[in-house]
């Protein structure tokens, strides 16, 4: 196994998760003040550094594999372990650093999601209001018949 394309894909993966995590906080901002057009933006970016994060993992586990390692034991955990029986200080320093920036993307990705949960409900409770209760036994329609007791308007004719 090359050590020098190993260490190249680690160190790649980590200024991806730091542009990731730029893009997750720049996100978090975007969802906050509801920026949909650079929201799309972000979102595109980030689609691409994801995409590049996961052809390096390909890449890595390919050079792996071909250095006799087993396919079930490719992921970084056992290479960490691996290297740390090796005594290569640099490259675990690298996956260390690595697992941090991942927890760190994970944390942000989680609250991004609360962000978008939190405004999907308020989306919903404010349709709510704006279409009525949904019970409207007894009301006529447009035609002159009454709704059903289970029937709901639409929000042009709330």
């Amino acid at each position: 196994m090359s050590d020098q394309g190993l260490q190249q894909l680690l160190e790649n993966d980590r200024s991806q998760l730091d542009a990731l995590a730029e893009l997750l906080l720049a996100e978090k901002t975007c969802l906050e003040q509801r920026d949909l057009d650079k929201l799309n933006t972000l979102l595109t970016q980030k689609q691409n550094v994801l995409a590049s994060i996961e052809n390096n993992d390909h890449t890595r586990r390919k050079l792996l594999e071909q250095a006799g390692v087993p396919a079930e034991q490719t992921n970084l955990q056992h290479l960490k372990r691996l290297l740390g029986k090796g005594g290569n200080n640099e490259m675990t320093a690298i996956l260390d650093s690595i697992e941090t920036r991942l927890q760190q993307c994970r944390e942000l990705s989680e609250t991004n999601s609360v962000i978008v949960h939190r405004s999907r409900l308020n989306t919903q409770r404010t349709l709510g209001i704006l279409r009525g209760p949904a019970t409207l036994a007894g009301l006529y329609t447009s035609h002159g018949n009454t709704l059903g007791g289970s029937e709901q308007r639409d929000l042009g004719s709330a």
